[in-house]
């Protein structure tokens, strides 16, 4: 049964539109929403808050991601709405996660027999989680654009991961809904998702001072990323990068422009891998 919204008066009015939106898109008949919003909108907020909505009526819930620092921000959103969860993850992980809430909360959200959870995607495909699977109401996905493959003689883990709850309704989360390999999203084509909805662009929350203005410098590279092949999952291959940055002068310009365009300000700067940003250093 989809549950109620509550306006609990934490959410912008831009992020109470996008839940309004997720929530009449299911009443609609929508089983899997992708909700697109962008980077430094409050996503993981929002989807906080819309996923309270269900455990506050006794459904379960399982939330998804791929890196031990977004399992964290999840559980950590989870906590910040009072909502104690289990942790499908590494030992490492789960202690990891608990320490940050202690530290940051007082309390450990963590709780092994909690209805709800936050998993880690390459975990929870590994575990048999029996009966509890069909229990399960809600079903969220971080940066879901990865979530695709049916077309590609069978399911990422991504994918794999979402078909392991079949009751459950889905929602996927991200700012970008797009792959690089050019498959879609959509059930129709090579992904699970039944329809899209979209919150502000970037330029309206500038324009409304939620997100700051900026300027863009692109200066001149030999960076030759033609040969770099790109992953199922639709990323730049990470050794093709690699390779391609230590035959390319990207490390020296970096400094060179950085003390040209800003000396002396904060920065932070991107490398493509532990060797490089040692360099860079």
């Amino acid at each position: 049964m989809l549950p109620s919204i509550k306006d609990n008066g934490i959410l912008r009015d831009y992020q109470i539109e996008l839940k309004q939106e997720v929530f009449s898109a299911w009443a609609a008949g929508a089983v899997d929403v992708c909700a697109v919003s962008p980077t430094g909108s409050g996503k993981t907020k929002t989807s906080a808050s819309i996923v309270k909505e269900f455990t506050s009526e006794g459904q379960p819930v399982v939330i998804s991601a791929h890196r031990q620092e977004l399992v964290a921000q999840l559980s950590c959103a989870m906590a910040a709405e009072g909502v104690y969860h289990n942790l499908i993850a590494s030992r490492s992980t789960v202690n990891l996660v608990s320490n940050l809430q202690v530290s940051k909360f007082g309390r450990s959200y963590y709780h092994p027999d909690a209805p709800s959870a936050v998993s880690s995607v390459d975990t929870i495909i590994r575990r048999d989680l029996g009966s509890y699977c069909d229990e399960v109401a809600l079903y969220m996905t971080d940066e879901c654009h990865h979530q695709a493959g049916a077309a590609k003689g069978g399911p990422n883990k991504w994918l794999k991961a979402r078909h392991m709850f079949p009751n459950a309704l889905g929602l996927g989360v991200t700012a970008t809904p797009d792959r690089a390999d050019g498959q879609g999203l959509g059930r129709h084509a090579d992904g699970c998702f039944d329809v899209l909805v979209e919150g502000p662009t970037m330029r309206e929350l500038i324009r409304r001072g939620y997100l700051t203005d900026y300027r863009i410098f692109c200066p001149p590279s030999d960076m030759d990323l033609s040969t770099v092949s790109v992953s199922a999952g639709g990323d730049y291959s990470r050794d093709g990068l690699k390779l391609a940055s230590r035959k390319s002068s990207i490390v020296g310009d970096v400094v060179k422009e950085y003390l040209k365009i800003a000396a002396g300000k904060r920065g932070i700067t991107f490398a493509v891998s532990v060797e490089d940003a040692e360099d860079i250093a």
